[in-house]
């Protein structure tokens, strides 16, 4: 590989720069431009072509071998491409299941990091979903969470429940831990139906850096809201997704219970008077 085509480095950016080299690498295994098998250029090679310190470049080759896209083989020099990891799929069912993603016992093929779970006084958009018989004060369960695929960091969900869901977080705990499924299983409480909506936006400084992308860079959002078998709402989510890592597709069949898409589609509660969209940076 004698030629790196690789973009200059933005100086000017928030973003570090063993993040940017990490992310250039990536992009040229993910396009095919480096297959399976390849050499990548040396370190020495790599922080001539970006002006970077080893420091910067060894800490985004080690970022690029604990994700698996690039393995350090014994007995021989230099890293090697282990392979374009494609977007596993994320189905969204007409089914209870938010992600359609936990297995027959019950638990996520997703791991899960908490960042933030208790309860909190609800934000006035998320008590206009799951909050006109809150608790006194407005109190709901909050919980938040980064969403991985294998190692790979993918999705970004906040979940505001009603505050009795609190009790959840133990078990919760567990990084294979399914949300709905653990509803279902601890607390007695099915999901009958839930209501979507899927938009593209740009991911703001919050989510890149939780996202592991640039500020700006394209993302999908997924707002969802459950209800149960009373149609009560109890719990309004929000998921941002790297589709590069997990595609998003739809499924407008039928579940297991025979719960069709269209029962299943439900509508979004009337917000109260000066409610906005859910805004992740507000914290």
């Amino acid at each position: 590989m004698s030629t790196l085509a690789f973009p200059p480095l933005d100086r000017s950016s928030t973003a570090p720069i063993w993040f940017q080299i990490m992310r250039a690498i990536e992009s040229r295994i993910s396009d095919g431009t480096w297959m399976a098998g390849d050499r990548l250029p040396s370190e020495s090679e790599l922080c001539a072509h970006f002006a970077a310190s080893r420091t910067s470049v060894r800490e985004a080759l080690s970022r690029l071998e604990s994700a698996h896209m690039i393995s350090r083989r014994q007995g021989s020099k230099g890293a090697f491409v282990e392979g374009a990891q494609g977007p596993s799929a994320w189905t969204l069912p007409s089914a209870p299941s938010l992600l359609g993603e936990y297995s027959e016992d019950g638990r996520s093929t997703l791991t899960s990091q908490i960042l933030r779970a208790g309860v909190e006084i609800l934000p006035s958009w998320a008590a206009a979903v799951v909050g006109p018989r809150a608790e006194i004060g407005g109190a709901g369960f909050v919980l938040e969470r980064v969403r991985a695929v294998g190692t790979r960091t993918a999705v970004h969900v906040i979940n505001y429940m009603p505050a009795r869901f609190a009790g959840l977080l133990a078990d919760l705990r567990d990084p294979r831990a399914s949300l709905y499924a653990t509803i279902t299983r601890v607390a007695g409480v099915r999901i009958a139906r839930m209501h979507r909506s899927i938009e593209a936006v740009s991911a703001d400084r919050t989510l890149a850096s939780i996202l592991e992308v640039e500020a700006g860079h394209p993302i999908v959002v997924v707002e969802a809201v459950a209800y149960d078998d009373n149609g009560e709402p109890i719990d309004f989510s929000r998921a941002s997704v790297r589709t590069d890592r997990l595609r998003v597709s739809v499924d407008t069949g039928f579940d297991a219970a025979g719960i069709s898409s269209q029962s299943a589609s439900g509508r979004y509660p009337v917000p109260l008077e000066g409610s906005r969209p859910l805004d992740p940076s507000s914290r």
